[in-house]
């Protein structure tokens, strides 16, 4: 990896942001010229809008099972998850997944893991660092629960689960390795607290109140043009009723998973106080308490469900 390619990861529990963040990105550099000399057309851009699905390019998944094969030279599903764990963070830096282009990799894993022996799972060498991306924990539930059509309570319990993780199955193959996350408060801490690559945080509920300011800090973390007009075109450009009629004019969402109705559903902030029992929210509360203080979340757990 040179000096002249820098990397960056785009961290996030599933469901805090990141889809969101990836779009912002892809749009800001269109419209900045950075992927076609085309795009220096006024009447080009026009004609030539936001694709979501042939557009959305701003870097693999790290959990990819193809790259990590090809880097790592093995079959990687002949190992267990401990094994591949204690593996994973010396992969290379081949251009297919760090190419020039493709900068800004989106990663759901916890930056540690049980099994990875005191490294982390995603390689670090020449990174500039990673934007972590947070939402709160009763809204994250409400997100899972429409994104895999679980009930809500199963999201809940996955929130809190120790062991919980991402492409879990011990089948062969799958085009995901798994991806451990543990609780909600251990993914947030694992990477916000680790000290080998700089961070950037972001709270999902500061880009709904603030985008502006908000993406205006993420293209600055990400070397990427901070022109306030520039700005301000690609966050209107990528708000959520503009995603979520994208959606429905490309015919869905390459990255929605079968079952799920829609990608882009609400875009809101305070859907768990809504759709969650007080007990659910005070599970939560008391479980994450210390770390939904540290990072500006009022507990405020209702007294009636």
């Amino acid at each position: 990896m040179s000096e002249q390619e820098p990397y960056w990861y785009l961290a996030s529990y599933p469901k805090s942001g990141n889809t969101w963040c990836r779009v912002f990105i892809t749009e800001l550099r269109r419209l900045a010229g950075f992927d076609s000399e085309e795009a220096t057309s006024a009447a080009l851009q026009e004609e030539r809008k936001l694709r979501l699905n042939r557009d959305l390019a701003t870097g693999s998944i790290v959990s990819s099972r193809h790259w990590l094969d090809d880097q790592l030279g093995i079959d990687s599903s002949d190992l267990s998850w401990a094994e591949l764990d204690k593996m994973r963070g010396r992969a290379g830096h081949q251009r297919a997944l760090y190419a020039e282009c493709l900068r800004y990799h989106k990663v759901h894993d916890a930056f540690l893991t049980a099994d990875s022996g005191g490294r982390p799972v995603v390689p670090v060498e020449s990174c500039r660092g990673t934007v972590v991306v947070i939402r709160h924990p009763a809204d994250v539930a409400v997100s899972l629960s429409h994104f895999f059509s679980w009930p809500i309570e199963r999201c809940v319990a996955f929130l809190l689960d120790e062991q919980a993780g991402l492409c879990r199955s011990s089948k062969r193959g799958g085009q995901q390795v798994r991806q451990f996350m543990g609780t909600w408060a251990n993914h947030v801490q694992s990477w916000v607290d680790q000290q080998l690559i700089p961070v950037l945080l972001l709270r999902y509920e500061d880009l709904l109140a603030k985008p502006n300011a908000e993406f205006t800090r993420l293209a600055h973390f990400l070397d990427l043009p901070t022109d306030e007009a520039l700005i301000s075109e690609a966050v209107a450009n990528t708000r959520f009723d503009k995603l979520r009629a994208k959606e429905e004019e490309e015919g869905g969402f390459r990255e929605k998973p079968e079952g799920c109705e829609r990608f882009f559903r609400s875009g809101r902030s305070g859907e768990g106080r809504e759709q969650l029992t007080a007990a659910q929210i005070l599970q939560l509360e008391e479980a994450f308490s210390e770390t939904l203080i540290r990072f500006g979340y009022a507990l405020n757990t209702p007294v009636t469900a």
